[in-house]
């Protein structure tokens, strides 16, 4: 293909493809490369499918729609120099599925590891879920940053306030023996050889004071804080100075004038960290204050640090962050895709919101609505992939956030006509929230991918629960979408179902036996109001059909 502008520039187009085309979006297990995946030397190696192209969108956030994607991306052969470094869970279902197909496949992966769903949708349909506030302190954001720092950093105080109304407030506190010396170099706040940081994943206070002559308070022009993990809430002199999030990414704030003055300044910042390492990571070189004529004054030492009250939840996060915030990733690498013409998009993702799965029902709703609108088709089909079983194995019913998680997900695509469920909670590690099996993965994306979108003569997902009835002193729950017949693995017997008493969140294991297409759990007490199956962060479940496809976590009513 040759293309000619007005002036009489000519650029010529090789290797083109026409075909379907599907987004790949989410957090990491999305974004986890096939050079990551399981035996990956091997697939990379054997990565030779000229009929399959990559994209990948380069991580980008704004706090406002843009038009132009972010530099760097390319199409790309799958082939073994360019297979390695692209998502694996995307690219092993366009393998599965691209020869059921008989046409070229397009993909673009356009993920975020660590991201919320929140940051994906857009401003206009996230503020109908109750965020208003939230997205006009972004649209503020905006147009004027510091104002908007300011704003939020005043909701930052009053949230610690009605928190902590018995504990000093560190922004304003002068006191130096409520406050310890942080070693030098700081590092990783765990290495620091306190037995409560060792494994402590939350806040923790720094402070910071220096001196300045009246020349250098009026020159001051950039803070340098060096390298922070992962979300710092900064003051300088009591008042806010800004919110901002990476790991391990450098902080540099500009100084409004008037903040810095004569004499004693203090810098006092609240950093939280929700995994792995956190705190300052410097190096002490590189904290300093910037004045005018570019000369730097050094703080890198002299940082004391103080804890934050035992208990203390997750401080709120300022919209504009990147996967904290709200809609700023969409606004970056999904926005300026639209209205490509897509086939279909596959969605995972969901960790990130495990904490607080209430809402997570209505918020792919909103996705799935947001991202039909942008794309401007009505059917886009979304396939979902349901988060795997992670951490802690289950001995005993009880209340999970990864749960809460599956089932809002497993609601939300019931009731969408155009989505379908991936079931992957018999593929996850209990010590791995990557879990490197994204072959499988990539199979039962193209297995919904080829019932729901091609039409073709093959089950979706497994069994999928569609009531359950009590009859005498069993309860029947009824199965749909069995590919020959269900199953049980290394049991007589289905395992992990669970009767609940009527008004509490009490539970119990029940025995139960397969009959035909249903499952018949004992239930004599006559106040079970519903039936819970493979509940937990780590449940082990043998429910499968003759496919292996396995039924996956559910909680139904009795009827």
């Amino acid at each position: 293909m040759s293309v000619a502008s007005d002036s009489g520039t000519v650029q010529q187009l090789d290797d083109i493809s026409f075909g379907d085309v599907f987004l790949c979006s989410g957090q990491s297990n999305m974004e986890m490369q096939v050079k990551a995946s399981m035996n990956a030397d091997a697939e990379i190696r054997r990565a030779d499918y000229p009929e399959i192209r990559l994209y990948t969108v380069p991580r980008a956030s704004s706090p406002a729609p843009v038009a132009e994607l972010p530099q760097g991306g390319a199409w790309k052969t799958a082939n073994p120099e360019n297979a390695g470094d692209f998502s694996a869970a995307c690219y092993y279902f366009a393998r599965e599925l691209q020869p059921h197909i008989g046409v070229p496949v397009g993909l673009i992966s356009a993920s975020w590891g660590g991201s919320a769903i929140e940051s994906w949708i857009g401003a206009d349909a996230l503020a109908k879920t109750g965020k208003g506030p939230e997205v006009a302190l972004l649209r503020s954001y905006a147009m004027d940053e510091k104002l908007a720092q300011t704003a939020f950093g005043q909701s930052w105080e009053r949230w610690w306030k009605s928190s902590f109304p018995q504990e000093p407030n560190p922004w304003l506190d002068k006191n130096p023996s409520g406050w310890t010396a942080a070693p030098t170099p700081m590092r990783d706040w765990k290495k620091w050889g306190d037995s409560e940081l060792a494994q402590h994943n939350g806040m923790l206070w720094y402070r910071k004071s220096f001196t300045l002559t009246p020349e250098q308070a009026k020159s001051g022009t950039v803070l340098h804080l060096g390298q922070i993990d992962e979300i710092d809430m900064t003051w300088l002199n009591g008042k806010p100075l800004a919110q901002s999030f990476g790991w391990g990414t450098n902080r540099d704030y500009v100084v409004p004038a008037a903040m810095l003055k004569a004499g004693q300044n203090d810098i006092v910042t609240n950093i939280y960290s929700g995994w792995d390492m956190g705190g300052m990571f410097g190096p002490a070189e590189v904290i300093s204050l910037e004045l005018k004529d570019g000369s730097k004054i050094g703080l890198g030492d002299g940082w004391l640090f103080r804890k934050a009250p035992k208990g203390a939840g997750d401080p709120p996060r300022a919209p504009w962050l990147a996967i904290g915030g709200l809609t700023t990733i969409g606004n970056a690498m999904i926005e300026p895709l639209t209205p490509y013409r897509l086939r279909g998009v596959l969605w995972y993702q969901g960790e990130s919101n495990a904490g607080n799965a209430k809402p997570y029902r209505e918020l792919l709703a909103t996705l799935m609505a947001d991202w039909r609108a942008k794309f401007q088709n009505a059917e886009l089909p979304f396939l979902v992939v349901q988060l795997p079983n992670f951490g802690q194995p289950v001995t005993a019913p009880g209340n999970s956030g990864w749960s809460d998680l599956r089932e809002a997900q497993r609601l939300a695509v019931r009731d969408d006509k155009y989505s379908g469920l991936a079931i992957t909670i018999d593929v996850g590690e209990n010590d791995d929230i990557h879990p490197p099996n994204k072959q499988i993965v990539g199979q039962r994306l193209a297995r919904l991918a080829r019932h729901h979108i091609y039409k073709q003569p093959v089950t979706a997902n497994g069994p999928v629960p569609t009531s359950a009835i009590r009859q005498g002193n069993q309860i029947l729950v009824q199965f749909a979408g069995i590919d020959g017949q269900l199953v049980t693995h290394s049991a007589l017997a289905p395992i992990a179902f669970e009767i609940c008493t009527t008004g509490s969140s009490v539970c119990r294991f029940a025995e139960a036996a397969v009959q035909g297409e249903s499952v018949a759990i004992e239930a004599p007490d006559s106040n079970i109001d519903r039936v819970r199956y493979c509940w937990g962060d780590a449940p082990l479940c043998n429910l499968y059909d003759s496919a292996g496809l396995p039924a996956g976590p559910f909680e139904i009513g009795i009827q």
